[in-house]
């Protein structure tokens, strides 16, 4: 279910994001200990999730997807709540999020600020913004 989200996200419209995401997806599994992984269902149905992982002093909010069903009713603003309140629980005092070129003016409406550009490396081609998220 998770995979799917991830594979057929609206947010990886152009061609070679398409195709990163899904080699992504597909061979992705659930981390082991040390990450955190949050579902959110509406109706018994995923409508989003996120993962954080250690990073320092800090968490870093590796994966951030919303079901393209649910997207346009406040589902993302509710997991990053959810999100920002875990970090604050893990004692983290930042959360970094290296985004999808497309999801950065999500990421700054929630009060993300830009401190960097994140170079293409593996099989990301392209630069990701870096942004961070104080609690």
């Amino acid at each position: 279910m998770l995979r799917q989200m991830m594979a057929t996200s609206n947010g990886y419209d152009r061609p070679a994001a398409r195709a990163m995401i899904e080699r992504f997806s597909a061979g992705w599994v659930v981390p082991e200990m040390g990450h955190e992984i949050w579902l959110l269902e509406e109706n018994g149905e995923a409508a989003g999730f996120y993962q954080l992982i250690p990073h320092g002093r800090d968490q870093e909010l590796d994966l951030f997807f919303t079901a393209d069903a649910f997207q346009g009713r406040g589902v993302g603003r509710r997991l990053f709540e959810h999100m920002l309140e875990r970090a604050g629980l893990l004692s983290a005092e930042t959360v970094i999020i290296k985004s999808n070129p497309e999801a950065a003016d999500f990421y700054r409406r929630m009060g993300a600020i830009d401190i960097g550009v994140d170079p293409p490396g593996q099989e990301i081609t392209w630069e990701r913004p870096t942004l961070a998220r104080p609690l």
